[in-house]
């Protein structure tokens, strides 16, 4: 059990997505729009939006499918008749910045500080349709891309976790057998079951002490309650980190 190499889920992990406003991210989406027919209104958006959601986004989870933004976009804008000569990469950062508010888990800086130091190869695995660059700039906002090898993003790769071929696909970047990597994540169903199922040490990161599943496939091989509380854990397993002056582990 002693890692080689981290891999790290991006929401609920590294940070916390704190609201959503898709009203608002529409809003602007729509200020950005080069043609929009006089009769389509901020509503008709929203309710093609919720219908592409139901339909499209929702089933994510189900089929182990990904859907990106841009697809998930001219789904609801082209049939609307709606069109933007901005490129799509920025609309969606855009978009991104209007709609979502967020906040770095507390530790998470400090912790990739430290396992850097102590040369372990870091890189991130997240579900989003969004692109690579919005959740790479999210994290940047907060210091958190600094010592990261890569962002993957699943909308890249057409699959979500708990597929496994994500996981190799991480695996193989990160250039460390999936034996000695630890995926660090807060979902049962995606992070550690997928995980488990690579091949990899799976760590719940757990800050609200939820109770552990009775499920073996959905049980973590390692459970952590905050980045303080994974640093003792690697440290304790490898050695290899120095630990934190007056943290207790």
């Amino acid at each position: 059990m002693t890692p080689k190499g981290l891999l790290f889920d991006y929401g609920g992990t590294l940070v916390e997505e704190v609201s959503v406003n898709q009203r608002a991210g529409n809003e602007w989406l729509l200020s950005r729009a080069s043609y929009r027919p006089a009769d389509v209104t901020l509503a008709d958006v929203l309710d093609r939006a919720g219908r592409v959601t139901r339909d499209v986004a929702a089933r994510r989870d189900e089929v182990q499918l990904e859907t990106a933004w841009p697809a998930l976009t001219r789904l609801i804008h082209d049939f609307l008749g709606i069109r933007f000569d901005d490129p799509i990469a920025e609309l969606e950062l855009g978009y991104w910045k209007a709609s979502v508010e967020t906040r770095a888990m507390p530790g998470a800086k400090e912790a990739l500080d430290l396992l850097h130091r102590a040369g372990l190869p870091m890189a991130v695995v997240s579900n989003t349709s969004f692109g690579e660059h919005v959740i790479r700039h999210e994290l940047a906002t907060y210091g958190l891309t600094d010592h990261l090898a890569f962002v993957l993003v699943s909308s890249d790769y057409a699959v979500r976790k708990p597929s496994v071929l994500l996981f190799e696909t991480a695996a193989a970047r990160l250039n460390v057998p999936a034996k000695d990597i630890w995926f660090v994540g807060d979902r049962l169903d995606t992070d550690v079951a997928g995980a488990k199922a690579a091949g990899m040490t799976a760590v719940w990161f757990n800050p609200n002490g939820l109770a552990a599943p009775r499920v073996a496939e959905a049980r973590a091989d390692v459970t952590v309650t905050s980045w303080t509380d994974l640093i003792g854990q690697v440290s304790s397993h490898s050695g290899v980190v120095n630990r934190v002056p007056g943290q207790s582990y």
